[in-house]
């Protein structure tokens, strides 16, 4: 039905409107693309000053379609449709329209040619449907809620109507800028982001109370591209490394003079899905794997060999936190280019602290040894409490692509020890254990910088 740009002046056949306004056929010429066409077919007769005029209009609309000068062509258009409507007037406005790229105006004018003709001719109707169905693929809709009735809505400049609209505002797919202006009132802006099929919604209100010069100010409440459902589900794939000052317990805690301490570092994964609330509003789940190693080099401690005086010596341990997390969060969303991301997450880690090491003691006879590489793993429980800020910038229709920083608070729920009864080989003495020392604090705390994509649907 609609050609594209630049065919549609090449090809079409010029057919002047009959002085009666007389039926004509809706198929198009030979020489005619299925698009605009140049004829018109009133489906009745029609006479006097309006026919005329209607007639010269269209004429124009048809000339000027030869130049591709769509505006133009498209106000000649609409003012023949406006003193006669016809489906050739029609046909040819929804093609100016979609040809400057305002594809919801094109839209609503194909929907008027099928609603308003139902005479059309068979293969006419089909091609109406079938442009009809491809322009609702470019176009998003927004609800504006709230709004003081009798204030005149602007879009991208353009006068779209009064408030409050009797239906969604159908808008391409795309930013744009919402003007709301009413005598009395400071006028409203704001951008809202379309998507193809989806409903965008703007809430107004007045604030209560609030003055300028006597003229209270229209503000904005909310506003987020949302589906024509009340929720919106995501889900996230993120990533972070993790730092943390030390472990804690009686390890990292007794590293003294002479010791030497890392901080602990590792990284974590973890899947969240969610469903969006309001409009700034989601709650989720989440579900991830968290490890982080510190190393300890050159603590004083002793080894215990079995019916023999402790030993005493240094010991160089690795630190091994593991565990999986899982747990539950709760968000806000501030803006959208960029969006900023603020949440809270809690739950439970459940894993293992690990510890690996190697010694040097003095034997009876007073030489020394070497003891280890051994190890050691108890569990470990903890419930966790995460606050995060994060960035995002969309990555297409559906995609986002974060970046941020997260706090990490562990507190632990159980003691994780080395195990006393342990025996480990100390060489001439024999066999020997270890002091059964914490190998972690009570309360753990770590930094997580890390990015993150996520895909709402």
């Amino acid at each position: 039905m609609l050609p594209r740009k630049g065919v549609l002046a090449q090809a079409i056949a010029v057919a002047l409107i009959a002085p009666a306004m007389e039926d004509v056929a809706l198929a198009a010429p030979p020489a005619e693309p299925p698009g605009a066409s140049a004829g018109v077919a009133p489906g009745g007769s029609a006479g006097g000053a309006d026919a005329a005029r209607a007639r010269a209009h269209f004429e124009r609309g048809v000339a000027l379609l030869h130049a591709n000068d769509w505006a133009a062509a498209l106000g000649e258009f609409l003012l023949s449709r406006r003193l006669y409507p016809t489906p050739k007037a029609t046909n040819n406005a929804a093609v100016c329209l979609r040809e400057l790229g305002r594809f919801d105006e094109a839209l609503e004018m194909v929907e008027s040619l099928l609603a308003e003709f139902p005479a059309l001719s068979p293969e006419m109707r089909v091609a109406a449907e079938g442009e009809a169905a491809r322009l609702r693929g470019l176009v998003g809709a927004v609800v504006i809620e709230g709004a003081e009735p009798g204030a005149a809505l602007l879009v991208d400049g353009r006068r779209r109507g009064e408030l409050p609209l009797r239906a969604p505002l159908r808008l391409d797919a795309g930013s744009h800028r919402i003007r709301v202006v009413k005598e009395g009132f400071e006028p409203f802006e704001a951008d809202v982001e379309v998507a193809p099929r989806q409903t965008a919604r703007l809430a107004l209100r007045l604030r209560a109370g609030a003055r300028r010069g006597g003229v209270p100010a229209i503000e904005r409440e909310a506003h987020a591209p949302a589906r024509s459902t009340p929720a919106r589900f995501a889900i996230e794939l993120a990533g972070a490394a993790l730092v943390a000052p030390t472990l804690g317990g009686a390890v990292a805690g007794g590293c003294g003079e002479g010791c030497s301490l890392s901080p602990g570092l590792g990284g974590y994964g973890v899947v969240r899905g969610g469903v969006r609330l309001a409009p700034s509003l989601g709650v989720g789940l989440a579900l991830g794997y968290l490890a982080a190693n510190q190393d300890v080099s050159g603590r004083a401690t002793t080894i215990q060999p079995v019916g023999l005086a402790p030993r005493p010596g240094t010991a160089d341990d690795t630190l091994k936190l593991r565990g999986v997390l899982a747990g539950a969060w709760a968000g806000v969303t501030l803006g959208e280019r960029p969006s900023l991301h603020l949440r809270l997450g809690a739950g439970a880690l459940a894993g293992s602290i690990g510890d690996r090491r190697t010694g040097t003691f003095s034997s009876r006879a007073g030489s020394s040894y070497r003891v280890g590489p051994v190890g050691d793993a108890p569990s470990a429980t903890f419930i966790y409490i995460a606050p995060e800020f994060r960035v995002g910038v969309r990555a297409g229709e559906h995609a986002q692509l974060t970046a941020g920083i997260e706090g990490l608070l562990l507190v632990g729920l159980s003691r994780p020890r080395w195990r006393a009864t342990r025996l480990v080989d100390a060489a001439e003495d024999g066999a020997a254990t270890f002091a059964g020392d914490d190998l972690a604090g009570r309360v753990l705390l770590g930094l997580a910088p890390g990015v993150g994509v996520s895909y709402a649907f």
